[in-house]
């Protein structure tokens, strides 16, 4: 079940989700009426059935009819998966940063680092490895560079 947590900065109403985005998400009920700009962080949402789909799809088709702006932030691996999967999905908007997956060959732990768009656009698919906070060695991203960076190479908003 999804949950929001809204904050109003000036003109710009932020809205944060987490847990699963499936069967009860009803975005008209939990967000509600919106400015002319919206960012939305998905950081803390681990999953999104097809029907989570829908409905996201049917609200912030709406806000991009209506006029609102529409960012995504510190979107999870599962977003930036619906993101390359559907290409309407950001309805409109642009993602501004994302979740990327890493894994550590010495330890096997698995971990995400934060990237801004426009920094993995100049880096290709050239990902750097992080640092491993298991075990300090060397994690290495744990994709596909091209179908986990497909979207950005789409138009966007």
């Amino acid at each position: 079940m999804v949950n929001v947590i809204k904050e109003q900065k000036g003109d710009i109403l932020i809205v944060r989700l987490s847990g699963s985005i499936e069967e009860s998400a009803n975005f008209d009920q939990l967000i509600g009426p919106t400015p002319n700009e919206v960012h939305v962080y998905t950081k803390e949402v681990p999953r999104i059935n097809s029907t989570g789909v829908k409905a996201w799809i049917k609200y912030f088709t709406v806000l991009q009819a209506n006029g609102v702006k529409l960012k995504f932030f510190e979107c999870s691996t599962c977003v930036v998966q619906q993101v390359n999967l559907i290409s309407n999905f950001i309805c409109g908007g642009t993602v501004e940063s994302i979740y990327v997956p890493f894994a550590c060959g010495s330890c096997s732990a698995e971990l995400v680092g934060l990237f801004p768009c426009e920094t993995l656009k100049t880096l290709g698919n050239d990902i750097p490895d992080q640092k491993c906070t298991k075990c300090g060695s060397a994690a290495a991203f744990d994709d596909i560079p091209e179908e986990y960076f497909a979207f950005l190479k789409r138009e966007q908003g």
